[in-house]
């Protein structure tokens, strides 16, 4: 009898597959967020980055008033958008974002 060893080969796709589940994710709450931030100049908007390093993926602003504008719930927003427009989507899907992630884990160990 031979036994023959693939941990590594399922460590890697469960890896691969996790990644991908991660920028899914990263990917969707970019958009959900770009329709909920505060809209002047739409440079805000037009702000938001998904990066991704290996199981690390960031959704976010670089803009110097970017967390101001996220963080004061008395600012006004004629043009549309409103405070907390990362948190809230991520808020609202995270229970969605962890199921997407475990399912695409599961597919790999498969």
């Amino acid at each position: 009898m031979s036994f023959q060893w693939y941990g590594d080969q399922a460590l890697d796709a469960i890896t691969n597959s996790v990644q991908d589940g991660l920028v899914d994710c990263g990917v969707d709450l970019q958009s959900k967020s770009v329709q909920e931030a505060p809209v002047d100049t739409g440079d805000l908007r037009a702000d938001c980055a998904v990066t991704e390093e290996l199981l690390d993926v960031t959704v976010g602003y670089d803009l110097p008033y970017a967390m101001k504008q996220h963080e004061e719930l008395g600012y006004n927003h004629p043009k549309g958008g409103k405070a907390k427009y990362l948190e809230d989507p991520f808020n609202e899907n995270a229970e969605r974002y962890v199921e997407h992630i475990r399912k695409k884990a599961g597919g790999a160990i498969r």
